[in-house]
């Protein structure tokens, strides 16, 4: 099952930490840097990619593509991004496919098949829906990632600013009436160490909210983005794991990927250095969440 799957991956490289890939060419190294079209634009995704996923291998478990940024430029970006997750399963790392889709019906169920079955994209191990049309709209997604022993991670409440103008409403709030439905889906499906494939996002920068997300949902596995460049910390992300280091993923994307263009780093000469530094950086962070009970 998934579940399984993610904690044996994080347990190999001994941490949570999830590298989001939100391609964009003006903050490419500059070797891969283009001011071209769509076309060019996909090219030096693929190009940087590779060896960015060859960095990142030996240190993390997981990436998290950000569909959006691959599709902007048409059949060329889904060429890319189809080339990201195939690289990215020959390196060993899973793939949680951040494409938050949801629809009616049969819409969610091509959409989850497109990302789940192989037949389009190579098979993600995950993905993250938008749960705003109701349970209907999310049980296409809940029926395929079972079918094909993948994951999801459900929109409970985000990171950014203005996330609580609609989370918020309501009593009780819209997102814990969220949380207590992901709870419900995982109920059925979830491996004998009681941990769910069915996973909620939680912004990092919420750690005052996590530990009642939590007591909603305690076999979810939650994602966190927004570590880093977001101002996400460590600090606070306690509530997420249980004793054996379990119950989360981290992600940071910009503190990753832009890690070359930072001044504080210019004395390492390549971007590779830099990116390993900001890596290393990260995984430090958050080995008091899975180290201090290992």
């Amino acid at each position: 099952m998934f579940a399984e799957r993610l904690w044996g991956a994080i347990d190999s490289k001994g941490t949570p930490a999830m590298v989001g890939l939100d391609p964009r060419p003006d903050h490419f190294p500059n070797e891969f840097k283009t001011s071209g079209g769509p076309e060019d634009c996909a090219k030096a995704a693929i190009a940087f990619h590779r060896e960015l996923l060859e960095l990142l291998a030996p240190s993390i478990a997981v990436v998290k593509p950000q569909a959006a940024f691959f599709e902007q430029w048409g059949p060329a970006g889904t060429q890319a991004l189809a080339d990201c997750c195939s690289v990215a399963r020959e390196l060993g790392l899973l793939v949680v496919m951040d494409a938050k889709r949801g629809d009616i019906g049969s819409t969610s169920e091509a959409y989850a098949e497109a990302f789940f079955s192989g037949n389009g994209f190579p098979p993600a191990d995950a993905l993250t829906i938008n749960p705003y049309l109701g349970e209907d709209a999310c049980r296409p997604f809940l029926d395929s990632a079972k079918k094909h022993d993948a994951g999801l991670f459900v929109l409970v409440k985000t990171s950014n600013p203005g996330a609580g103008f609609f989370q918020d409403h309501g009593t009780p709030p819209l997102a814990e009436r969220v949380a207590e439905m992901v709870a419900s889906w995982g109920e059925d499906w979830h491996s004998e160490n009681g941990w769910s494939s069915v996973g909620a996002v939680v912004g990092a920068t919420r750690p005052e909210e996590l530990v009642r997300f939590r007591e909603l949902m305690p076999r979810a596995p939650i994602l966190l983005p927004g570590f880093g460049f977001q101002g996400g910390t460590a600090d606070g992300l306690r509530a997420a794991f249980d004793a054996n280091g379990h119950g989360a993923i981290v992600n940071s994307s910009r503190g990753i990927l832009w890690a070359h263009e930072r001044e504080d780093l210019a004395h390492l000469p390549d971007w590779k250095d830099r990116t390993q530094l900001a890596v290393s950086e990260m995984v430090d962070q958050l080995a008091p969440l899975v180290g201090a009970s290992a």
